[in-house]
Protein backbone atom coordinates (compact mmCIF):
# COMPACT_ATOMS: atom_id res chain seq x y z
CA UNK A 1 0.00 0.00 0.00
CA UNK A 2 1.05 3.62 -0.37
CA UNK A 3 0.07 6.71 1.61
CA UNK A 4 1.06 10.34 1.18
CA UNK A 5 2.59 11.59 4.45
CA UNK A 6 2.16 15.18 5.60
CA UNK A 7 5.35 17.14 6.38
CA UNK A 8 4.39 17.23 10.07
CA UNK A 9 3.95 13.47 10.25
CA UNK A 10 7.13 12.85 8.26
CA UNK A 11 9.11 14.91 10.78
CA UNK A 12 7.49 12.96 13.62
CA UNK A 13 8.63 9.67 12.05
CA UNK A 14 12.17 10.89 11.40
CA UNK A 15 12.80 12.71 14.68
CA UNK A 16 10.35 11.45 17.33
CA UNK A 17 10.21 7.83 16.18
CA UNK A 18 6.43 8.11 15.71
CA UNK A 19 5.20 4.67 14.67
CA UNK A 20 1.52 5.29 13.88
CA UNK A 21 -0.39 5.97 10.68
CA UNK A 22 -4.03 6.60 9.71
CA UNK A 23 -6.04 7.85 6.77
CA UNK A 24 -6.64 7.14 3.10
CA UNK A 25 -4.28 4.80 1.23
CA UNK A 26 -4.03 3.24 -2.23
CA UNK A 27 -2.29 0.22 -3.67
CA UNK A 28 1.28 1.09 -4.59
CA UNK A 29 0.99 -0.76 -7.91
CA UNK A 30 -2.03 1.35 -8.87
CA UNK A 31 -0.01 4.56 -8.57
CA UNK A 32 3.39 3.34 -9.77
CA UNK A 33 3.09 5.76 -12.71
CA UNK A 34 2.95 8.75 -10.33
CA UNK A 35 6.61 9.79 -10.07
CA UNK A 36 6.34 13.54 -9.38
CA UNK A 37 4.66 15.63 -6.64
CA UNK A 38 2.10 16.92 -9.15
CA UNK A 39 1.07 13.37 -10.05
CA UNK A 40 1.04 12.28 -6.40
CA UNK A 41 -1.15 15.27 -5.56
CA UNK A 42 -3.67 14.01 -8.11
CA UNK A 43 -3.71 10.27 -7.41
CA UNK A 44 -3.75 10.65 -3.61
CA UNK A 45 -6.46 13.31 -3.67
CA UNK A 46 -4.37 15.82 -1.72
CA UNK A 47 -6.39 18.89 -2.64
CA UNK A 48 -8.68 18.67 0.40
CA UNK A 49 -9.56 21.71 2.52
CA UNK A 50 -6.64 22.76 4.69
CA UNK A 51 -4.22 20.48 2.88
CA UNK A 52 -0.50 21.13 3.47
CA UNK A 53 0.22 19.75 0.00
CA UNK A 54 0.48 21.54 -3.34
CA UNK A 55 0.93 20.19 -6.88
CA UNK A 56 3.90 22.57 -7.06
CA UNK A 57 5.76 21.07 -4.07
CA UNK A 58 9.42 20.32 -4.69
CA UNK A 59 8.89 16.93 -3.01
CA UNK A 60 6.25 14.78 -1.32
CA UNK A 61 6.89 11.93 1.11
CA UNK A 62 5.04 8.63 0.85
CA UNK A 63 4.88 5.62 3.14
CA UNK A 64 4.94 2.21 1.46
CA UNK A 65 3.91 -0.80 3.53
CA UNK A 66 2.30 -4.22 3.42
CA UNK A 67 -1.45 -4.51 3.86
CA UNK A 68 -2.81 -4.20 7.40
CA UNK A 69 -5.75 -5.94 9.15
CA UNK A 70 -7.09 -2.45 9.92
CA UNK A 71 -7.62 -1.55 6.23
CA UNK A 72 -11.20 -1.02 5.08
CA UNK A 73 -12.18 -0.60 1.43
CA UNK A 74 -13.96 2.67 0.71
CA UNK A 75 -16.19 3.23 -2.31
CA UNK A 76 -15.66 6.95 -2.86
CA UNK A 77 -17.72 8.32 -5.80
CA UNK A 78 -15.64 10.09 -8.38
CA UNK A 79 -12.30 8.86 -7.08
CA UNK A 80 -10.12 7.59 -9.91
CA UNK A 81 -8.53 4.64 -8.05
CA UNK A 82 -9.55 1.98 -5.51
CA UNK A 83 -9.28 3.59 -2.10
CA UNK A 84 -8.87 2.19 1.40
CA UNK A 85 -9.25 3.69 4.86
CA UNK A 86 -6.61 2.77 7.45
CA UNK A 87 -7.75 3.11 11.03
CA UNK A 88 -5.18 4.51 13.44
CA UNK A 89 -2.61 1.70 13.50
CA UNK A 90 0.98 0.90 14.26
CA UNK A 91 3.12 0.98 11.12
CA UNK A 92 3.55 -2.52 9.65
CA UNK A 93 7.05 -4.07 9.78
CA UNK A 94 9.25 -3.32 6.80
CA UNK A 95 7.54 -0.05 5.86
CA UNK A 96 9.60 2.52 3.97
CA UNK A 97 9.38 6.31 4.03
CA UNK A 98 10.30 7.62 0.57
CA UNK A 99 10.72 11.19 -0.68
CA UNK A 100 9.68 11.80 -4.31
CA UNK A 101 11.12 14.89 -6.02
CA UNK A 102 9.80 17.05 -8.84
CA UNK A 103 12.47 15.73 -11.22
CA UNK A 104 11.08 12.21 -10.84
CA UNK A 105 13.83 10.90 -8.56
CA UNK A 106 13.20 9.17 -5.25
CA UNK A 107 15.17 8.86 -2.02
CA UNK A 108 14.62 6.38 0.79
CA UNK A 109 14.49 8.41 4.02
CA UNK A 110 13.93 5.70 6.61
CA UNK A 111 12.87 2.11 7.09
CA UNK A 112 10.66 0.83 9.91
CA UNK A 113 11.94 -2.56 11.07
CA UNK A 114 9.39 -3.66 13.65
CA UNK A 115 8.16 -2.81 17.13
CA UNK A 116 11.48 -3.98 18.55
CA UNK A 117 13.87 -2.00 16.37
CA UNK A 118 11.74 0.96 15.26
CA UNK A 119 12.89 3.41 12.59
CA UNK A 120 16.31 3.41 10.92
CA UNK A 121 17.18 6.62 9.12
CA UNK A 122 19.13 6.00 5.92
CA UNK A 123 20.72 9.44 5.50
CA UNK A 124 24.37 9.35 6.53
CA UNK A 125 24.99 11.37 9.67
CA UNK A 126 21.29 11.95 10.43
CA UNK A 127 20.38 11.64 14.13
CA UNK A 128 18.60 8.50 15.21
CA UNK A 129 14.87 9.05 15.85
CA UNK A 130 13.70 9.16 19.44
CA UNK A 131 11.80 6.20 20.84
CA UNK A 132 7.99 6.22 20.69
CA UNK A 133 6.16 4.90 23.74
CA UNK A 134 4.59 1.46 23.60
CA UNK A 135 0.81 1.05 23.71
CA UNK A 136 -1.26 -2.12 23.82
CA UNK A 137 -4.20 -0.20 22.38
CA UNK A 138 -2.63 -0.31 18.90
CA UNK A 139 -0.71 -3.11 17.20
CA UNK A 140 -0.28 -6.84 17.85
CA UNK A 141 -0.12 -8.22 21.39
CA UNK A 142 1.39 -11.63 22.21
CA UNK A 143 1.07 -13.84 25.27
CA UNK A 144 4.42 -15.42 25.97
CA UNK A 145 5.47 -17.12 29.22
CA UNK A 146 2.19 -15.99 30.83
CA UNK A 147 2.85 -12.33 30.09
CA UNK A 148 1.32 -10.01 27.49
CA UNK A 149 3.81 -8.02 25.45
CA UNK A 150 3.66 -5.64 22.50
CA UNK A 151 4.64 -7.58 19.40
CA UNK A 152 4.93 -7.73 15.63
CA UNK A 153 4.51 -10.64 13.25
CA UNK A 154 7.29 -11.07 10.69
CA UNK A 155 8.82 -13.66 8.33
CA UNK A 156 5.48 -14.47 6.75
CA UNK A 157 3.85 -15.21 10.09
CA UNK A 158 6.46 -17.70 11.37
CA UNK A 159 8.19 -15.31 13.79
CA UNK A 160 6.95 -12.96 16.49
CA UNK A 161 8.99 -10.00 17.71
CA UNK A 162 8.41 -9.22 21.39
CA UNK A 163 9.16 -5.73 22.71
CA UNK A 164 9.85 -4.23 26.12
CA UNK A 165 10.37 -0.60 27.05
CA UNK A 166 12.70 -1.53 29.93
CA UNK A 167 15.31 -4.25 30.50
CA UNK A 168 13.71 -7.62 31.35
CA UNK A 169 13.91 -8.55 35.02
CA UNK A 170 14.31 -12.30 34.61
CA UNK A 171 13.92 -13.48 31.00
CA UNK A 172 17.07 -13.91 28.97
CA UNK A 173 17.44 -13.68 25.22
CA UNK A 174 16.31 -10.06 24.89
CA UNK A 175 18.56 -7.66 22.99
CA UNK A 176 18.66 -3.89 23.12
CA UNK A 177 18.13 -2.24 19.75
CA UNK A 178 20.06 0.92 18.82
CA UNK A 179 16.79 2.76 19.51
CA UNK A 180 17.01 1.68 23.17
CA UNK A 181 14.08 -0.73 23.12
CA UNK A 182 14.50 -4.34 24.25
CA UNK A 183 13.28 -7.08 21.92
CA UNK A 184 13.38 -10.80 21.29
CA UNK A 185 12.37 -12.91 18.30
CA UNK A 186 10.50 -16.15 19.04
CA UNK A 187 8.81 -18.78 16.90
CA UNK A 188 5.08 -18.34 16.34
CA UNK A 189 4.35 -21.66 18.05
CA UNK A 190 6.01 -20.38 21.24
CA UNK A 191 3.31 -17.71 21.57
CA UNK A 192 0.08 -18.93 23.16
CA UNK A 193 -2.06 -15.93 22.14
CA UNK A 194 -1.64 -13.41 19.33
CA UNK A 195 -4.11 -10.67 18.52
CA UNK A 196 -4.56 -6.96 17.94
CA UNK A 197 -6.62 -5.14 20.53
CA UNK A 198 -9.25 -2.92 18.94
CA UNK A 199 -10.78 -0.77 21.67
CA UNK A 200 -13.71 1.25 20.31
CA UNK A 201 -16.21 3.56 22.00
CA UNK A 202 -18.45 6.56 21.50
CA UNK A 203 -17.59 10.06 22.63
CA UNK A 204 -20.40 12.62 22.51
CA UNK A 205 -22.09 10.39 19.92
CA UNK A 206 -18.97 10.06 17.77
CA UNK A 207 -17.56 6.61 16.94
CA UNK A 208 -13.89 6.48 17.96
CA UNK A 209 -10.97 4.13 18.49
CA UNK A 210 -9.02 4.45 21.74
CA UNK A 211 -5.36 4.47 20.71
CA UNK A 212 -3.62 5.38 24.00
CA UNK A 213 -4.48 5.62 27.70
CA UNK A 214 -2.58 7.10 30.64
CA UNK A 215 -3.03 8.99 33.91
CA UNK A 216 -2.67 12.76 33.96
CA UNK A 217 -1.04 14.81 36.72
CA UNK A 218 -4.26 14.65 38.78
CA UNK A 219 -4.33 10.84 38.32
CA UNK A 220 -7.39 10.94 36.08
CA UNK A 221 -7.37 8.38 33.26
CA UNK A 222 -7.27 10.11 29.89
CA UNK A 223 -7.46 8.60 26.43
CA UNK A 224 -6.30 9.58 22.98
CA UNK A 225 -9.12 8.90 20.55
CA UNK A 226 -9.18 8.63 16.76
CA UNK A 227 -12.36 9.20 14.76
CA UNK A 228 -13.66 6.04 13.08
CA UNK A 229 -16.72 6.94 11.05
CA UNK A 230 -17.79 9.33 8.33
CA UNK A 231 -19.42 11.90 10.61
CA UNK A 232 -16.93 14.63 9.71
CA UNK A 233 -19.35 17.43 10.66
CA UNK A 234 -19.71 16.10 14.22
CA UNK A 235 -15.93 15.60 14.55
CA UNK A 236 -15.40 19.23 13.56
CA UNK A 237 -18.15 20.51 15.87
CA UNK A 238 -16.51 18.64 18.73
CA UNK A 239 -13.26 20.43 17.81
CA UNK A 240 -11.07 17.37 17.43
CA UNK A 241 -7.72 18.05 15.79
CA UNK A 242 -7.86 17.50 12.03
CA UNK A 243 -4.50 15.91 11.15
CA UNK A 244 -5.35 15.34 7.48
CA UNK A 245 -8.33 14.42 5.31
CA UNK A 246 -10.74 12.41 7.46
CA UNK A 247 -8.28 11.92 10.35
CA UNK A 248 -9.58 13.56 13.54
CA UNK A 249 -7.98 12.88 16.92
CA UNK A 250 -7.99 14.31 20.42
CA UNK A 251 -7.36 13.66 24.11
CA UNK A 252 -10.38 13.22 26.41
CA UNK A 253 -11.18 11.89 29.86
CA UNK A 254 -11.80 8.14 29.74
CA UNK A 255 -14.92 8.65 31.90
CA UNK A 256 -16.52 10.50 28.96
CA UNK A 257 -16.43 7.38 26.77
CA UNK A 258 -19.55 5.24 26.36
CA UNK A 259 -20.49 2.00 24.58
CA UNK A 260 -16.96 0.69 25.05
CA UNK A 261 -16.15 -2.50 23.13
CA UNK A 262 -12.95 -4.52 23.45
CA UNK A 263 -12.29 -6.45 20.26
CA UNK A 264 -9.53 -8.99 19.63
CA UNK A 265 -8.66 -9.06 15.94
CA UNK A 266 -6.88 -12.22 14.73
CA UNK A 267 -5.92 -12.12 11.03
CA UNK A 268 -5.87 -15.49 9.28
CA UNK A 269 -2.09 -15.27 8.81
CA UNK A 270 -1.62 -15.30 12.58
CA UNK A 271 -3.78 -18.30 13.47
CA UNK A 272 -5.47 -21.30 11.78
CA UNK A 273 -8.83 -20.63 10.17
CA UNK A 274 -10.39 -17.39 8.87
CA UNK A 275 -9.83 -14.00 10.45
CA UNK A 276 -11.89 -13.56 13.60
CA UNK A 277 -13.09 -10.72 15.77
CA UNK A 278 -14.23 -11.34 19.34
CA UNK A 279 -16.25 -8.59 20.98
CA UNK A 280 -16.66 -7.96 24.69
CA UNK A 281 -19.10 -5.19 25.65
CA UNK A 282 -18.38 -3.25 28.83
Amino acid sequence: MQKAITPTLSRAHLTAGHDRVAGYVVRAEDVAFATTPAQLFEVHGLGYAGSPFSPYDRSIDVLRFESSPQLQYRDVPGYILPLWWLRHSRIPPGAELVRIFDDGTQRLLARYGDVGTGWTVTQLGAPRPALASLSRCVGPVAKWHNAYLEADVVDGGSTVVLALANPPLAETGFHQAPSGRWYRRVAREDVTELFELDLTARWNGLSVRVVDQWQDAQRYVVARISHLGDDIDRAERLQLDCLEAGVYEGVVYAAELTDIQTNQVVPHTWAPGPATRHTVRT
